[in-house]
Parts: C-alpha cells; sequence; structure tokens
C-alpha cells in the first residue's frame, strides 16, 4: 500500500521500499510509526524552499557519500580471511585467467543491498563510479557481465563455499562482542518461486522448478520455499540459516537453528513439539517454544501467559523478515532450485548481518 499510494503521489517506488526498511530495521511496526514520520515530514515542508535554492550538481556528491557510509560496515571487515576461503576459485592464483573472486563477493553483496539482478549488477558495475572503489575494480578494467555472476554462483556452490563465508563473516561478527546469546529466536518465512505454480492436472511439480513446493498460511496457498533462520536475540543478527520446499513444516529444520551456545530459544507454536523440547532439554538450553492446544485438550492459563510473554521476545524475528522482503527481494526467489535459493539466502544473511553490524555500532 505504501508503494502504491507514493507512487500516485509521484514518490519512486524505490524510495519506498528503501524507506519502509530502515523503519522496519529500526523496529518500528505500527501504525504510529507511520504517523509520527508523517508528521515530521509535514514540518520539513517549511524547509523545502530553502533546499530548493541548492543545485543539482551540489547533491550529486551527497549521495555518494550516503552510499558509502552505507557500506562503511564492511570496512572493519578482515577481507583477507574471506579471500582465503576463496582460493580454491582463484584463476590467478590457479595459473588462468578470471575475475579476483572477492571483487565478485563484493558485487554480489551489492545486488542484495541494493536488490539488483544479475543483468542489473552488470549495469550498475560497468556506471558507478561507488561501486567499483568498493569491489576493487579499477576505472581501466572491465567490469564483469551477467554470466560471470552465474558462473561464479555456480563454483560456490560446487564447493559449498555460501556456508563457510556465513560462518567466516559471523566469526568476526563475534570476535567484535555483536551476539549477545541471551537467547536465539527461530521462525520461517515463504518466499514465493519465480515459476508459475503448476496447475492441478499436471501435478504438484513443476517442470520449470521441481524443488519448489506448495504450502498454505492463513488459508492461503502459496508455491515456493521457506527461508528458515535462527536470530540472535538483542542484536538481531542471523546465526543459522536453512532452505527448504515450502511444504516442510517449520518445525522439521529446528534443529538447524540451534547453534548450542544460547541461554535459550524462542519459538512460536510451530516448534512445540516434544522432539524439540527434549532437544533442547539434552544440550541444556532452556525452552521458550509456545504452547499449541490440542483437540480436548485447551491450554492452562499458566501456558496462555506464557505464550504471550514468549509472542513479545520472538517478534523480532519477524523484523529481519519484513527488512528482507522490503529491501532485500526476499519475497519472490531469484533463481530456480532449492541449491541457488539456498545460495541466494546465505548471500542475504551475510548482506543483512554486515548492514546490521553498523547499526549496532
Amino acid at each position: 500500500m505504501g508503494t502504491t499510494a507514493g507512487a500516485l503521489l509521484g514518490t519512486s517506488t524505490v524510495t519506498s521500499y528503501v524507506e519502509s526498511a530502515t523503519g522496519v530495521e529500526e523496529g518500528g511496526r505500527s501504525g504510529l510509526t507511520a504517523v509520527v514520520v508523517a508528521g515530521c515530514f509535514v514540518l520539513s515542508l517549511f524547509v523545502v524552499p530553502l533546499l530548493g535554492s541548492v543545485p543539482a550538481v551540489a547533491t550529486a556528491p551527497a549521495l555518494i557519500l550516503v552510499g558509502a557510509l552505507m557500506m562503511r560496515g564492511t570496512r572493519d571487515l578482515d577481507w583477507s580471511r574471506i579471500d582465503v576461503l576463496l582460493d580454491g576459485i582463484n584463476a590467478e592464483k590457479l595459473g588462468g585467467r578470471g575475475y579476483p573472486p572477492l571483487c565478485m563477493i563484493k558485487a554480489l553483496l551489492l545486488a542484495q543491498w541494493y536488490d539488483l539482478s544479475d543483468p542489473g549488477l552488470e549495469d550498475a558495475l560497468a556506471d558507478r563510479l561507488s561501486f567499483r572503489r568498493f569491489c576493487g575494480w579499477p576505472l581501466d578494467e572491465e567490469t564483469p557481465d551477467e554470466t560471470s555472476f552465474v558462473r561464479f554462483r555456480a563454483k560456490l556452490r560446487d564447493l559449498g563455499l555460501y556456508e563457510k563465508l556465513f560462518a567466516e563473516v559471523n566469526r568476526q561478527l563475534e570476535k567484535k562482542g555483536c551476539m549477545v546469546k541471551t537467547g536465539t529466536l527461530v521462525d520461517a518465512t515463504i518466499i514465493e518461486a519465480r515459476a508459475r505454480p503448476p496447475r492441478s492436472k499436471e501435478g504438484e511439480v513443476s517442470a520449470v522448478d521441481p524443488d519448489a513446493g506448495f504450502t498454505k498460511k492463513h488459508g492461503k496457498s502459496y508455491f515456493g520455499y521457506k527461508l528458515h533462520v535462527g536470530v540472535d536475540d538483542g542484536s538481531e543478527l542471523i546465526r543459522a540459516v536453512e532452505t527448504s520446499s515450502a511444504d516442510l513444516h517449520d518445525g522439521e529444520a529446528f534443529g538447524a537453528l540451534v547453534t548450542g551456545d544460547e541461554a535459550k530459544v524462542y519459538g512460536d507454536k510451530a516448534y512445540g513439539s516434544q522432539k524439540n523440547r527434549d532437544f533442547l532439554d539434552h544440550l541444556g538450553i532452556g525452552d521458550a517454544l509456545m504452547y499449541k492446544a490440542a483437540r480436548n485438550k485447551p491450554l492452562k492459563p499458566w501456558q496462555e501467559w506464557f505464550n504471550k510473554a514468549v509472542g513479545s521476545v520472538r517478534s523480532g524475528v519477524e523484523r529481519v523478515f519484513g527488512t528482507g522482503k522490503t529491501g532485500y527481494g526476499l519475497g519472490r526467489t531469484r533463481y530456480f532450485g532449492e541449491a541457488r535459493v539456498k545460495g541466494d539466502c546465505h548471500t542475504f544473511a551475510i548482506a543483512y548481518n554486515l548492514r546490521r553490524a553498523l547499526s549496532l555500532a
């Protein structure tokens, strides 16, 4: 609704998405947030004539500065450790020719932050000086085309590097004291497939994307995948990532989202099985999984109170998904096939954590 209203009033839909993502990331989720922001915009109308006197040639450098500030969170990252992980696909070190893998990784992060397709990333790298500088490509060197990114991601998948890159970035963030570890918030979100859902007469498997599956939420049918995450309570950094077909029950991915060093795990009713509770008990981790009523067995008053208490804490994971869907294009898959979607989800988690770490700093 926000982007539609913005477009009618002459505001770019991209601007609406970016502003919405910023608000969600900072914790604004209610209508009151929108009212307060609207009031601030009304007050800003009094200075519009003054701002209108600033020439366009002066605002362009300011926009470049804003972009640089958005990327400063990557400045403190030890990129040399990332580069070591990429030795196996470094063509230059292997005696061949190709683009430096570290530059390619940075380009994939830009694609996440700016929600760019492969053709869009190709054009942006060729056109924007700030993008070249961040990735490390000099002006006199050719930047990759879209097919180069396709091949590069295939190499990352084949060597299992997505998971290793995500683990290394989190290791560095943990070393800097960003991880709180008082609790892990677990949840899953649906990512709709790019492929058209198969018709009933075609069966439940898509010829274009056979890994995608069906699920229902609030009575509506969805076709695609699920992103399962374990989020650090307090910092709201993503600590664990798992992807699956949409037809996998949320609770089945529970074990992969628990890191083992947190004090508690918070989850909604989908995770409240006895199997998951026993799993936490075995690890000595506090159980903060919501209770679900069974047939002819309503919840006890203390369980209802417990669910409300847990719900207020675990809502933090919704902000992560809100940011991903409004600012990172997480609402629909970019690629076909679970392996490709899994790689893209890990890249999102890395990009999100780096940007989130900047706000924590």
